[in-house]
């Protein structure tokens, strides 16, 4: 007969104990981890994450990555759904010298941190290394390498497989092809690549579509991961762009070639509209992310200001100060993660 000290909560199965502890708000799990031993360890598992994924009890939460300024070391800071700011996420162990142009995504509500380049951009060594971080461990952990190192590059996920969409490699080679990770095996695999170099643009998915805008140019590239194969739309949009998101199936993105203008994309209907955005004195170049639904502007020349937007057709869209999200530092990246 198993020993009442091995239980979760003596007197309950562990299952029926589990289902309890999956309702209990995840602000309170640094108190709860202190119980005991058992229920410390049982709240770090990835039992534990997929009951609470089960029960629909899984909360959502920004993690952004910063600088102090720019080109600096960067560092986490973690939003929930109110604005309450619940601490720092660990940085990657040994991360070694500055990277740039690397990518971050999130993928089974899961941080990947992925490829860059040290040195300089003149003669930039590119990583093909990958890591993950777990929201149940607190921790990151080394995934397999990509088969060509890389930086600059675009990526999506697109039903379960991350896509890394060309790039640049050691010393600025221009690279055609794309990888594809696939987590169940942490293995990547190298595929075609759209017909032309895609100059720094971005990719997102949609209705098991990569699509991957090519900045310079007035084309979108649509790979279908149901035929394989690549196809070229016209947008009749000539961008060029340095941040984007997502939100609501519809992407939102900014164009250095038309300041105060957020571009819109609606791919359920392939149409392209522009509307009012504020913009920021001396040149500064805001960075969008989401939160709540809604659209964020994180204010570069203001360090911590940013404000939202929620494009709600019925009641307008206007920008507000969002007084929720107050950064401590210069916004790099911003992704949302679910736990």
């Amino acid at each position: 007969m198993e020993s009442s000290s091995s239980w979760i909560i003596p007197g309950l199965t562990d299952d029926v104990a589990a289902l309890c502890l999956s309702r209990i708000p995840r602000s309170n799990f640094r108190l709860l981890s202190q119980v005991c031993r058992r229920w410390k360890t049982f709240l770090k598992s990835e039992h534990f994450t997929a009951v609470r994924k089960l029960t629909e009890t899984m909360e959502e939460f920004m993690c952004v990555l910063m600088e102090d300024k720019p080109g600096t070391s960067v560092y986490w800071e973690v939003f929930d759904s109110s604005g309450n700011k619940l601490g720092p996420i660990p940085n990657i162990p040994d991360p070694g010298p500055l990277k740039w142009g690397y990518g971050v995504t999130v993928l089974n509500e899961k941080i990947l941190f992925i490829g860059g380049f040290t040195g300089n951009i003149g003669t930039p060594h590119a990583s093909p290394d990958v890591y993950e971080f777990s929201p149940a461990t607190n921790s990151w952990r080394k995934l397999g390498d990509m088969n060509i190192p890389r930086y600059s590059f675009s990526l999506a996920e697109v039903d379960g497989l991350l896509y890394v969409v060309q790039g640049f490699s050691n010393d600025g080679y221009c690279l055609f092809n794309t990888e594809v990770y696939n987590p169940k095996t942490n293995q990547w695999r190298l595929m075609d690549g759209p017909n032309i170099q895609v100059a720094i643009g971005f990719a997102f998915s949609f209705k098991s579509k990569l699509y991957v805008l090519d900045n310079g140019t007035a084309t979108i590239d649509m790979y279908d991961t149901k035929t394989k194969t690549w196809e070229m739309l016209e947008s009749n949009e000539l961008a060029a762009v340095y941040s984007y998101t997502v939100v609501r199936n519809k992407v939102y993105f900014l164009d250095s070639e038309r300041p105060g203008r957020l571009g819109v994309f609606d791919p359920e209907e392939n149409s392209w509209t522009r509307v009012f955005v504020p913009t920021e004195p001396r040149g500064f170049q805001s960075k969008l992310g989401q939160w709540n639904n809604k659209v964020l502007l994180f204010l570069r020349g203001s360090v911590g200001k940013t404000i939202i937007n929620d494009f709600n057709k019925e009641e307008g869209s206007e920008w507000r100060d969002c007084d929720q999200i107050k950064l401590s530092g210069y916004h790099v990246y911003s992704v949302l993660i679910k736990f």
